[in-house]
């Protein structure tokens, strides 16, 4: 959501070890599709934009988010599950 400043700057400031990446899917679209039917598929494109944000890579995020995911389910973690 480009408007969204004040989302921007607490992305921004989000420490990574505090984020999980998921889907509202499929019930809002993301802005980057705003004419089609939310899914899972665009978890990338999500993942991307929030990198950004960020200013990390779209790898160390997807990374920092499995890992959170795998502690806050209690799932096991190798390093192919990402």
């Amino acid at each position: 959501w480009p408007q969204a400043l004040r989302m921007h700057r607490v992305i921004a400031d989000l420490p990574l070890d505090s984020v999980v990446l998921e889907t509202d899917a499929p019930d809002m679209a993301p802005a980057m599709h705003p004419n089609q039917r939310n899914s899972p598929e665009h978890l990338p494109n999500i993942c991307q934009a929030l990198a950004a944000l960020m200013n990390i890579s779209p790898q160390r995020l997807a990374e920092a988010s499995t890992e959170n995911a795998c502690q806050l389910f209690d799932w096991p973690h190798t390093a192919q599950s990402v």
